[in-house]
């Protein structure tokens, strides 16, 4: 076993309707590619540039999915997902929601964060099915803001 996170990729996923995806880290030099996926979602739908690091979600050659983390503090970070509207409700961002739970852990997070936005109904739920909670003093009427604590040496799923 490596102490690498990202020794694990690439992995395989099957989406709902039986698609399968390949997971992968993004490489140096492939920030065009991450740019690309990033243009066809609304702004407030987009992993943040500081995003390090940022796994893939490919479809063929094609970029349809990331999810990222940016260190907030010591053992803090946020977890953000950007889905290409033609791959949404297929369960993709479950898969990478869970993934970046994983990478996360790996990597010595403790405190894992996703700011969500009120209506996104679907996003909240499906970090609540993985156990973040909202953190009632960093809400606003506009966004919420859920965390989860990772243990490393647990296995949370």
């Amino acid at each position: 076993m490596s102490d690498d996170p990202l020794a694990a990729y690439p992995k395989a996923v099957v989406l709902k309707d039986g698609a399968h995806l390949a997971l992968r880290p993004l490489r140096a030099g492939e920030r065009d590619v991450l740019a690309t996926l990033l243009g066809r979602v609304p702004p407030a739908e987009r992993l943040s540039p500081e995003a390090s690091p940022v796994i893939l979600a490919c479809d063929d050659e094609r970029v349809v999915a990331a999810v990222g983390l940016v260190c907030t503090a010591p053992e803090v970070a946020r977890l953000g997902v950007t889905i290409d509207p033609e791959y949404r409700g297929r369960r993709l961002g479950t898969w990478l929601l869970l993934d970046g739970v994983h990478l996360a852990a790996g990597l010595g997070v403790e405190r894992l964060e996703a700011s969500v936005r009120a209506d996104d109904t679907a996003y909240r739920s499906a970090l609540e099915r993985l156990d973040f909670v909202a953190d009632a003093a960093r809400g606003s009427a506009a966004s919420l803001v859920l965390v989860k604590r990772l243990h490393r040496v647990w296995t949370d799923f």
